[in-house]
């Protein structure tokens, strides 16, 4: 049987309004049929308009993007020519207000808020109920010697199809991706049925996040969202191991170091000792398909003594402990008790203090979350290859949107050596990353 609609029960199905149903009908897209005194839409009518209104869609976002990329590309160059360093430096801010300029140009709603060195970004489209985040750090990690570039860092030069620069791939072409994601979806998708959150934040880089917690204070109406970190597009991340950072500091005893008789007590040797402990232990091996690369633990700094003849009465060391969803910051922190109690009880001058840094709790997405599905499903449809689901060995952003119960995936233009020397993104990858950003929102609100 072929079931009518009223205009009122389609724009209800449809999650529109009744106007844009009138006009869809006005146009000759929706045809109607006469019973009795009222004008109703059969079902096949309903399905065909839906199928060619689809396909439709897809061609004109495809078409629109692609012949966006010059654009696309002078917008990426004008901002990796701008640095935007982060870790405290305020450096952020001047790249915030160009995109802030850019969006405002696009018609794009959107805000800038500050507090002290802290920036974000803010952009959005649409008014439906739930909303997907598009986000990118704006702050970058220094360049290092810049003798070891092959390409200045700040040029955005190309070459064989890549653009060079500092922030390319982390994370500025995610963010041109992004804004035209916007844009295409700006000129072909009704508001009503979509709400897409752009949020681009500073104090990334320190894991701090501060940006992206400013952007939360101010309310952030989303249930999922995708970063746009580069990568080689073989695999969709969605989940990350967790990272703890301990300072230990050993307590020693003063002496010269050519006395007769006074020896002190060396907290550099001491020092030595316990990082000697810490080391020997293996962190348990925990299964996970997504975490073949299992945990880690690295001693990254160390620093003690005053002069080269004085016993060193103060050392210092920093700990980097690389954890598994399954593995706690609790678990660590009795692992490393433990140790110290050993040597404790074997040297009664070994005295140490423990101090945590910072850290975050790895995370792992169940593999049936509604963003991994649409964002996997768009991957293969376009570019015919599965990504596999995988977990990064940097813990990222992800982690804490996860604590505020905001599922998100990575997914961005493909491009590699992020905080490295000659940091690129692939030139053909920015409309192609635009197109999977715009297929995953239409499927994520069933359009």
């Amino acid at each position: 049987m072929n079931k009518r609609y009223t205009v009122e029960e389609v724009a209800s199905k449809l999650k529109v309004s009744k106007r844009t149903i009138l006009r869809e009908i006005a146009k000759g897209k929706l045809t109607t049929e006469k019973v009795g005194r009222r004008y109703l839409i059969s079902e096949k009518n309903l399905k065909n308009y839906l199928r060619k209104d689809d396909k439709n869609i897809e061609k004109n976002l495809k078409n629109f993007l692609q012949g966006k990329k010059s654009e696309m590309v002078d917008l990426l160059q004008n901002m990796v020519s701008m640095a935007s360093v982060g870790y405290g430096s305020g450096h952020e801010l001047a790249l915030a207000k160009f995109i802030k300029r850019t969006l405002d140009d696009f018609g794009i709603r959107n805000s800038l808020h500050k507090d002290g060195k802290v920036v974000v970004v803010r952009g959005s489209f649409g008014y439906a109920d739930e909303g997907i985040m598009l986000d990118c750090p704006i702050d970058t990690t220094p360049v290092g010697d810049e003798k070891k570039w092959k390409y200045p860092p700040f040029e955005g030069i190309i070459k064989g199809g890549r653009m060079y620069g500092r922030g390319t791939a982390d994370a500025k072409a995610g963010i041109v991706a992004m804004i035209y994601t916007v844009l295409a979806l700006k000129k072909y998708i009704d508001e009503e049925k979509v709400r897409v959150e752009l949020v681009f934040d500073g104090s990334e880089q320190d894991g701090s996040y501060l940006g992206m917690q400013l952007a939360i204070k101010k309310g952030l109406p989303v249930n999922a969202g995708i970063v746009g970190y580069a990568g080689d597009w073989d695999e969709l991340p969605i989940g990350a191991r967790g990272y703890h950072r301990f300072e230990f500091k050993t307590q020693g005893k003063a002496a010269h170091t050519g006395a007769r008789f006074t020896v002190g007590v060396n907290a550099i040797t001491k020092m030595i000792n316990f990082i000697s402990e810490i080391e020997k232990q293996k962190l348990p091996t925990i299964s996970s398909k997504y975490s073949e690369f299992g945990q880690r633990l690295t001693f990254a700094s160390i620093a003690g003594g005053r002069a080269i003849n004085i016993v060193p009465d103060e050392c210092k060391a920093r700990l980097d402990v690389r954890t598994l969803p399954d593995m706690k910051k609790a678990n660590v922190v009795s692992l490393i008790e433990e140790n110290i109690k050993k040597l404790e009880s074997k040297d009664n001058e070994f005295k140490i203090k423990l101090s945590y840094i910072t850290g975050r709790e790895g995370y792992l997405l169940g593999s049936k979350e509604k963003i991994i599905n649409v964002v996997r499903k768009s991957v293969t449809e376009l570019k015919k290859v599965q990504p596999k689901l995988a977990a990064t060995g940097p813990s990222h952003i992800g982690a804490m949107l996860y604590e505020y119960k905001v599922p998100v995936v990575l997914w961005g233009p493909r491009g590699g050596n992020a905080h490295s020397y000659d940091e690129y993104i692939e030139i053909e990858s920015l409309p192609e990353t635009s197109q999977i950003y715009a297929k995953s929102i239409l499927k994520y609100f069933d359009i």
